[in-house]
């Protein structure tokens, strides 16, 4: 190719362009490249930075930033450039290029195709490791559940597919109740013999028909207007307090259960207040009278009254409760949320808490909870508050942390309770966890923490600080468990039980005699996931021995649970009574263990389960029967159990199925006789007692003899609508099967 004439081999580029030389082919006069390479590539602004530009070094390309001439001029288009760039990178040209390296087209090309290359390549590696890690992980298919059919495919064999977990919905129209799969009455689906075995008894022993009658009789006559919301003033809190001693010891008590697991208030300030408050009442803030009622309201029912009295079907002690609740309820709508402080939130925990402990408005636990835990991030306890720019005492971030930490367990566990999954609050928090640390080391002048206790000495916030560490399993468990749009492998299930039990062996086995209760709720909440756990993969699982590793575990854990409450019991706290009710999921889990196993197809592990089970319930009926006593108000939930009882001992001995269904239905009635006979201001209730009875019975008989059961009549079916307690078809479990077609088969015989 010729040259061009108007650049000869010994001169240089024309830096300007000379009017002799005229043409068309003369060369335009081109500014000097100042940008990097990949800037001006990509069109950016560049601050020529040296050794390599900010935006490169932002990027992480900084090994990368290149300083070239044009891009569109750096490959010469005649011999004459090449050999003059050639000259430039020997060092031969003129001064001041020698060190701007011009690189050829070729190199350029090269340069930019292995770029694209690379960026190909990336993203086929990261497709690649995508598709492998959808490949390990196998398709699990949606839920076999009614409502979710519209996201599946509608061929006739998602169609007809069974229900793998069902889920209560109750009621009809609007009047209507739901519980998720880790509810303990949802385990009563799978056990679809109980409901025409409760069915039968109620049939046969129309001595439960006629509680009906009693309990409307009651309910008339009970006066109930202290339990209606009204104005409440200030005034009004002041006068609930109890007099100073009997207040001293409910207090107290609260401070030796309830104040070493939930621990949001700090000791030495309340007590300090809380004597002062014995010295003059009417000048003493009423919010603090408001926390002081509420500690009382939460022990109301632990102590140790005898005998008992009885305000329609409810204990006085838990109305003196309701009444608490009701008064702190109507104040607290009437304060200002704008100036709120500590007191503001233990204030409201408290509420919800006595209203659990007292069985009031248990349905709404689970909304109530939330409705605080929501009350709490509103105010940012969620976060670090290391994070206030406003000076904030290390005794207030420290109260933070505890009544955040206390607010997320109750909403967890309640939401568990319920079969419901929990807030999505950890997405977007950063709370560190309380420190476990005694009160008496910390005040309100303290400008940092004391160090913290090692977790093996315990303190009133040691169960807080060891909670934390079992948190996020819960959570996700929780979430987990209550998802039935997917079915959780084996693995998935040995994994999460070995974590579990990872946990159980780490908690701490503290030797001071406040910690028995602690130490006792954290390995029974633990234990509670075990139980859903299993007790699902029983239900899921095709392999025999899945279903026996599940089963083993679920007995011993149901075993386990009941031992802690049993203890408790024995030892004289009662706080576990009215805290918890996975009494209720270890009797129901255990007694679908036993309807699933067959001395035939299980040899041995068919008589452990068997006498595992029995020993199980039987322990359960004895829990809730003190529950019942305290409170007045729990018939259903021991009838529940009795009738679990009953049933399990026919299916072992069905010549004796009579035998066990009349004892199921004394111990009913004579509960609920001992409250018709201990009510406090009605005695002439009692004196139109039942028209028949025994007198030969221990511990009742001074009050009123518990009606003879009638002997069935074969053939005669009772009208069973007479009998309402709360609802009929939860004392039937009547509507707790969505579909019996879905369920399973099992075996049906007693």
């Amino acid at each position: 190719m010729p040259r061009d004439p108007l650049f000869p081999d010994t001169t240089p580029p024309l830096r300007t362009r000379s009017p002799e030389l005229g043409g068309g082919n003369e060369r335009k006069r081109r500014r000097k490249v100042l940008s990097c390479y990949d800037c001006r590539r990509r069109k950016l602004q560049c601050d020529r930075a040296q050794p390599a530009c900010s935006r490169c070094t932002k990027n992480g390309q900084a090994a990368s930033c290149r300083y070239i001439d044009d891009p569109s001029d750096a490959s010469p288009r005649n011999a004459d450039e090449s050999e003059y760039a050639a000259k430039d990178l020997d060092g031969d040209g003129p001064p001041g290029r020698a060190l701007a390296p011009t690189l050829s087209s070729d190199t350029l090309t090269r340069l930019e195709y292995q770029d694209k290359r690379i960026r190909e390549l990336e993203s086929a590696l990261a497709h690649s490791i995508q598709s492998q890690f959808s490949a390990q992980k196998p398709h699990r298919k949606l839920p076999l559940t009614p409502d979710s059919m519209i996201l599946m495919d509608t061929s006739p064999a998602v169609v007809n597919a069974t229900d793998r977990e069902t889920m209560l919905l109750r009621g009809k129209s609007f009047k209507t109740q739901f519980h998720g799969i880790s509810h303990p009455g949802s385990i009563i689906a799978y056990i679809p013999e109980l409901s025409p075995f409760t069915k039968e008894i109620l049939s046969n022993f129309p001595g439960l028909s006629r509680i009906r009658h009693y309990i409307h009789a009651l309910e008339d006559g009970a006066d109930r207007s202290a339990l209606q919301h009204q104005i409440t003033t200030e005034h009004d809190l002041r006068a609930l307090l109890p007099p100073k001693r009997e207040a001293d010891e409910l207090v107290r008590l609260y401070f030796d259960s309830l104040g070493n697991v939930y621990h949001i208030v700090h000791s030495p300030s309340f007590w300090k207040e809380y004597s002062s408050m014995w010295d003059d009442i009417s000048t003493t803030r009423a919010h603090f009278v408001a926390l002081v009622l509420l500690m009382i309201a939460c022990v109301q029912c632990q102590g140790s009254l005898d005998p008992w009295l009885y305000s329609a079907t409810g204990s006085v002690m838990r109305d003196k409760a309701l009444i608490i609740n009701r008064v702190c309820e109507d104040w607290l709508i009437t304060q200002s949320q704008k100036h709120v402080t500590a007191i503001d939130f233990q204030i409201r925990f408290l509420l919800n808490l006595s209203r659990l402990l007292n069985a009031s408005k248990f349905k709404r636990t689970w909304t109530d909870a939330g409705s605080f835990l929501r009350f709490s991030m509103a105010a940012g306890l969620h976060r670090d508050p290391d994070l206030l720019r406003k000076s904030t005492s290390a005794l207030d971030k420290e109260m933070r942390r505890r009544i955040w930490l206390a607010a997320a367990d109750f909403e967890l566990e309640s939401s568990f309770a319920r079969g419901m999954l929990a807030t999505p609050w950890p997405q977007q928090s950063d709370y560190v966890p309380p420190s476990n640390i005694v009160d008496e080391d910390f005040d309100d002048s303290s400008v940092t923490l004391p160090t913290r206790r090692s977790r093996s000495e315990f303190t009133a916030a040691s169960f807080l600080t060891t909670a934390n560490e079992t948190f996020m399993l819960r959570y996700t468990l929780n979430a987990v468990l209550n998802n039935v749009r997917e079915q959780i492998t084996f693995d998935e299930v040995k994994r999460y039980t070995e974590e579990i039990e990872t946990h159980l062996q780490s908690v701490p086995k503290w030797s001071e005699a406040e910690s028995q209760l602690p130490q006792a709720l954290l390995g029974i909440t633990l234990r509670n996931y075990l139980l859903v756990l299993h007790d699902r993969q029983i239900r899921q699982s095709d392999s025999v021995v899945e279903r026996s590793f599940s089963r083993m575990v679920l007995i011993n854990a149901a075993k386990k649970i009941m031992d802690d409450h049993v203890s408790l019991l024995d030892k004289g706290y009662t706080t576990l009574l009215f805290l918890r009710h996975d009494q209720m999921r270890a009797a129901f889990s255990a007694c679908l263990a036993y309807s699933m196993s067959s001395p035939e197809a299980d040899g041995i592990l068919h008589s452990f389960v068997e006498d595992s089970a029995a020993r199980v319930v039987s322990d359960v009926v004895e829990v809730i029967t003190r529950k019942a006593e305290r409170l007045g108000c729990e018939l259903r939930q021991l009838w529940m159990v009795l009738a679990a009882d009953s049933f399990m001992k026919t299916k072992k001995d069905p010549s004796q199925k009579l035998v066990y269904m009349q004892e199921s239905v004394d111990k009913v009635l004579r509960q609920f006789y001992k409250i018709l006979a201990c009510q406090e201001d009605a005695p002439s209730l009692v004196s139109s007692g039942p028209p028949t009875g025994r007198d030969d019975l221990p511990g009742v008989a001074e009050y009123l003899p518990l009606a003879e059961p009638q002997k069935p009549d074969v053939g005669v079916v009772n009208d069973p609508t007479l009998l309402d307690f709360d609802m009929l078809a939860s004392m039937t479990f009547d509507d707790w099967i969505l579909n019996p077609a879905d369920v399973p088969a099992f075996e049906t015989g007693y």
